[in-house]
């Protein structure tokens, strides 16, 4: 047994090992636990080992991202960003300061923005006309399934009242015909490839700021819910993310999440995403140590409720005739899913209303259902038919949900909400059902459609309201008011999903998610206990150091 070069005791570690869910000690060797617990770390100890006192601090093993979208974040930071902030005025103010402040560019581009804020819960091109008339402008939001674009923008992407609605999208027009400078889904690439060229350097620096924006939280590892080209990315990712894990660049556990391109012939795409893995592997090295593998490939399925294109099985309420869109058909997909299994692959669906839920289990169960070394999954399920959780039990498919969804914030109540059926609502993010129906729960933000931080997350699923700190969650509904609060989940259920489950959805979790002898120093050190802590102050956590195999990524100043 080697000299452990670290020991860290003097505080509460919950390991997420059932056999010992808590320790008061843990032992590492270059970037491996090698004892847990005061006796046996003790036995390690040399006089060369540096030991770290929590000083009644709380250890817990690192967080994993379960959906995320780090190009697409780290891009964001760069560009006019308004993530941090909620309201008309104060979108416009942005804006326009950032145009100010960037002059010389072509394009003012940007994301962040939530519909609530806007009458009728849709942007239009006249307030983005406000603050920039000069040049084309096109905002991104929030959950990038819109985008906001100024008058020029139209003009020159020539978008007219004839234009007509592209495959897969949806070009708003206003009651006389013209469009109003909302493009849904697909529509909206007819102005992103008129964009000035990112270069894949661009790429790699967003992948690298994201990668130390995950260790300020306490994550250590990541699915990136859709590697390749993709609505949104200004180029195909696939390359960046190569060329960082060559240089041996992520201090994290990174799984690509090949992005099944729907424009591309079946065979072809078949032939790339093995070629892709294939190129991958021997690049993921010491898997304690971090890398990238690619053993997923994500399908997009239908679109989201907000702006009536998540696939339903009933009509939306006040729109009878509208029950969303689906990118594949029910022959297509399964067609799609077969192939991927005959070869190996992971499957990721997203599929955010009950019909494309319906639909992706049937995919994933036509052939009796999945074997017990796939992780299948489904993305979002914001409503969920209880019987299809069922069927997910028992075929072990996995609910990759997004936590901080689940609240009465005011996107939810004045643009989502007044949607829904009664009998959909009640079907809405059922994370208590999905436990009760035996379905794994694994958690991912989907960032940057909402913040990543697993504490964060944490809170709204014990609460089922926002944290005090969220910006888009500051009205009395929203900090007070539960959504269905039978859905809420424990502090525990909820650590297991952005920590070991999540390391199981990402396929890492022989080597992370808990802290036992074997696998990688993996940890988050918190201010406080989550296990103790009043639950409504769950979300005022704060990560105070992020151990990433072994090696001290980030400690807050």
């Amino acid at each position: 047994m080697p000299i452990a070069d670290r020991v860290y005791r003097g505080g509460t570690i919950h390991t997420m090992d059932p056999t010992t869910p808590t320790t008061d000690a843990v032992a590492i060797h270059d970037e491996t636990i090698i004892a847990v617990g005061e006796t046996a770390c003790a036995a390690v100890t040399g006089t060369g080992t540096e030991v770290v006192d929590l000083s009644g601090r709380t250890l817990i093993p690192g967080f994993h991202d379960a959906h995320a979208h780090p190009v697409l974040g780290g891009l964001g930071m760069a560009e006019c960003n308004l993530d941090d902030i909620h309201g008309y005025r104060p979108y416009l103010d942005r804006i326009a300061k950032y145009a100010g402040e960037h002059a010389d560019d072509d394009w003012v581009l940007g994301s962040g923005w939530y519909g609530d804020v806007f009458t009728d819960g849709f942007p239009h091109r006249s307030d983005l006309d406000s603050v920039v008339s000069d040049r084309p402008a096109s905002i991104t939001s929030h959950d990038a399934h819109g985008t906001w674009v100024n008058t020029r923008a139209l003009e020159v992407a020539e978008i007219t009242r004839e234009t007509p609605d592209p495959d897969g999208g949806r070009i708003v027009k206003d009651s006389e015909g013209n469009p109003t400078g909302l493009l849904f889904e697909t529509a909206a690439e007819l102005v992103t490839g008129l964009f000035p060229v990112s270069t894949s350097a661009d790429v790699e620096r967003a992948l690298r700021n994201s990668q130390d924006y995950f260790h300020s939280l306490g994550i250590v590892g990541w699915q990136d819910a859709g590697v390749g080209v993709l609505t949104g990315s200004p180029v195909d990712t696939f390359h960046p993310y190569v060329s960082i894990a060559e240089e041996g660049g992520f201090a994290s556990k990174v799984t690509a999440a090949l992005w099944w391109d729907r424009a591309v012939p079946y065979a072809q795409q078949i032939e790339t995403i093995k070629e892709r893995r294939a190129a991958i592997q021997g690049l993921d090295g010491n898997r304690r140590r971090g890398g990238l593998q690619a053993t997923v490939v994500k399908i997009m399925l239908d679109g989201v409720c907000e702006n009536l294109t998540g696939a339903l099985k009933r009509s939306y309420r006040g729109h009878d005739h509208e029950r969303g869109l689906l990118m594949f058909e029910a022959e297509e997909l399964n067609e799609i899913v077969s192939g991927l299994e005959a070869n190996g692959f992971d499957v990721h669906i997203h599929a955010v209303g009950d019909n494309a839920l319906k639909l992706a289990v049937d995919a994933l169960t036509q052939n009796g259902g999945p074997g017990p070394e796939r992780r299948h999954q489904v993305a979002h399920l914001d409503i969920a038919d209880p019987a299809e959780l069922a069927r997910m039990a028992e075929a072990g498919i996995i609910a990759n949900v997004q936590p901080l969804w689940a609240r009465r914030d005011s996107v939810l109540v004045d643009t989502k909400l007044p949607l829904l059926h009664e009998e959909q609502q009640s079907h809405h993010f059922i994370f208590a059902s999905m436990r009760d129906a035996g379905v794994r729960l694994s958690f991912g933000s989907d960032w940057p459609v909402s913040s990543p931080d697993p504490i964060w997350g944490m809170h709204v699923a014990v609460n089922r309201t926002a944290p005090h700190n969220d910006p888009h969650g500051q009205d009395d509904v929203a900090q007070h008011e539960p959504l269905l609060g039978e859905e809420k989940i424990t502090a525990g259920e909820a650590l297991r999903a952005y920590t070991f489950d999540a390391a199981y959805a990402n396929g890492f979790d022989d080597v992370s998610g808990s802290i036992e002898v074997g696998k990688s120093a993996d940890f988050a050190i918190l201010d406080r206990d989550p296990f103790e802590v009043a639950v409504e102050d769950l979300g005022d956590i704060l990560v105070e150091t992020t151990v990433s195999a072994g090696e001290v990524v980030y400690e807050r100043g």
